[in-house]
């Protein structure tokens, strides 16, 4: 969250992330033992080592024979040596599920479907999983997305009768509370905590002479450290709809420009919709941010978000908010503001372990305080992707580019006020564990206005270190 009251700024965010969409062959399906047991090597995308091998073949052997909790025991034994290989991660997942622990299965799937999104086997039994925990809400919408895709007519009854269970759940069966969460410690370096301009000497027209900026007002760089955490919960109310609401925390605290240090709370409260391969949430939101130690301003309103699959590879985004900026200190009320916004993009997947997104917004901004800029009309432009590297590894980069335009006549700068912004994220996460993830992120942003006291620069590296819980 930005907390600067020197700048109201619309964001719009965009968290991409691809459908599954392989479709299972008709050999696939015949090779199956049962209607989600892929073969194991179809899946790899190169032959598991010889130790693996062993360990794979042992574990399936134990599970033939019927001993499912000693198969899934033999290879949690092995999954700090293997956490990451695809292979792996999909016989722990499958192993976890025979075993009676869906909740643990949830974590495997989700790593093999973070590396292959259109693995058929993974994504069957992911749903089986939802199934198992009583989320009958996502584990049809995973049904529905694979029936979509027109598998083989084995296959297709198959999927028809798992989705005919999120149906019809069993009388007395619960509709489970699922949840997933994180925790992340930082530390970084800013070289502009306050986000002010560089120059210290303003010329004001409308004064005929330059203007001195507070030494607070002007360009700081310093190092930092912080906490953040966040939870997402959902309860599933019947087949098609979830209520939703959570909410995430910021702490983070400057090394010597304490005056400048930020915080944050928010929280929300939904709806979240899923039928076939459109998926839809309606949530209502508000918090507060700190700035230096102190109340800076609250946020509210609520928010429209759609999510649609095209085709296996593309889905179309779009998002509606509208809300409003309330300033607490009564020197910068001045900002107050309801703001909306509108946006539409779209994420597809290149290859097996590369997606890139676009994402067009603009948004309208009306001033409730009296600021001398006036009403705001911005249009936004935000692009993206991400690329695995190995099991572990995973680069992702974004740049984004917003155009303000103010309405009203600024008499101190005899102009109407115009801003133009770049940003620019490149961001690098390896996977330590399947919990526990290391984040190193380098970003700048870059603003320029005809009214110079609201230029400037600034140049971030931030190292995190997060642990996620589901």
């Amino acid at each position: 969250m930005h907390l600067s009251p020197k700048a109201v700024v619309l964001v719009l965010a965009c968290v991409a992330q691809t459908s599954f969409g392989r479709e299972a062959t008709p050999d696939e399906g015949a090779a199956a033992h049962s209607p989600t047991r892929l073969d194991l090597a179809q899946a790899s995308e190169a032959a598991p080592s010889s130790l693996l091998a062993d360990l794979l073949a042992r574990s399936q052997e134990l599970s033939r024979s019927g001993k499912a909790v000693e198969a899934y025991e033999l290879l949690l034994a092995a999954e700090d040596t293997y956490i990451g290989t695809l292979e792996f991660d999909y016989a722990l997942g499958r192993a976890a599920l025979e075993a009676g622990h869906p909740d643990k299965a949830t974590l495997a799937f989700t790593r093999v479907l973070a590396l292959d999104p259109t693995h058929a086997g993974a994504s069957i039994d992911m749903g089986r999983a939802y199934l198992a925990l009583g989320d009958f809400a996502r584990a049809r919408t995973m049904f529905q997305n694979l029936l979509a895709l027109d598998p083989p007519p084995e296959v297709r009854a198959q999927l028809q009768a798992f989705l005919d269970l999120t149906n019809a759940p069993r009388v007395g069966t619960p509709r489970g509370l699922a949840y997933q969460g994180f925790l992340a410690l930082m530390a970084g370096r800013s070289s502009n905590v306050n986000q002010s301009p560089s120059q210290s000497v303003i010329y004001v027209p409308a004064l005929g002479a330059n203007f001195l900026l507070p030494g607070q007002n002007v360009k700081i760089p310093d190092e930092f450290a912080g906490i953040a955490g966040g939870i997402d919960l959902s309860r599933s109310l019947d087949n098609t709809y979830s209520l939703i609401f959570g909410g995430q925390f910021l702490e983070r605290r400057n090394f010597h420009e304490t005056d400048f240090d930020l915080g944050g709370v928010n929280a929300y409260l939904g709806i979240a919709a899923a039928m076939g391969r459109h998926a839809w949430k309606l949530q209502g939101f508000g918090g507060r941010d700190w700035l230096g130690a102190r109340p800076s301003r609250d946020l509210g309103g609520i928010s429209l978000d759609y999510v649609g699959a095209l085709n296996p590879s593309t889905q179309f985004l779009a998002t509606a908010q509208g809300g409003q900026l309330r300033y607490v200190p009564e020197d910068i009320k001045v900002w107050d503001a309801n703001y909306t916004i509108v946006g539409a993009g779209a994420a597809r997947k290149i290859d097996e372990r590369s997606t890139v997104f676009a994402m067009l917004s603009t948004g309208y901004q009306s001033d409730k305080g009296g600021s001398p800029s006036g009403d705001k009309t911005a249009l936004g432009l935000r692009v993206g992707g991400e690329m695995i590297f190995g099991p572990r590894i995973k680069l992702t980069a974004m740049a984004a580019g917003e155009w303000g335009q103010y309405d009203k006549f600024d008499t101190g700068f005899e102009v109407e006020r115009r801003d133009t912004r770049q940003a620019y994220e490149l961001d690098t996460q390896y996977w330590l564990d399947r919990a526990w993830s290391l984040r190193l992120g380098l970003s700048h942003a870059l603003q320029r206005s005809n009214i110079p006291i609201y230029e400037y620069t600034r140049t971030e590296w931030l190292l995190r270190l997060r642990r996620e819980f589901q």
